[in-house]
């Protein structure tokens, strides 16, 4: 009995490849793309780290949203955090805090109250 014969296509040429295998399959694709398509393949992978950074805000983007005197702002930028990048950021804000000017503190305080208690009613 023959196994399903799988097919896929190149996006840049339309070259077709055929293989038993999936992950055989996908193996010659990605070869294929590497060595005849080089330089689209660094453009995307350029694009994609452009992208995840841009959707990504860092520990400076909360900070100076906060030095704004804005917390809706701040929360914008904190409702962006995965869970674990939200739990590093509160560790380095708790520590910072006795450092920032009162508005940014209240600021934050403010952001930190709400996204907990938004957490509980949203668990639970």
């Amino acid at each position: 009995m023959k196994s399903k014969l799988y097919k896929a296509k190149c996006s840049q040429c339309g070259k077709t490849f055929r293989r038993r295998n999936r992950s055989e399959l996908l193996s010659a694709l990605r070869k294929h793309l590497w060595s005849a398509h080089r330089a689209w393949m660094i453009t995307r992978i350029k694009a994609g780290k452009h992208a995840a950074v841009a959707d990504n805000p860092s520990i400076q983007d909360l900070i100076q949203a906060l030095e704004r005197g804005s917390a809706r702002a701040a929360h914008v930028v904190v409702s962006r955090f995965t869970k674990s990048r939200y739990r590093q950021v509160k560790e380095v804000m708790d520590a910072i805090s006795p450092l920032l000017p009162l508005k940014a503190r209240i600021a934050w305080e403010a952001v930190e109250a709400g996204h907990d208690i938004y957490g509980k009613i949203k668990r639970g």
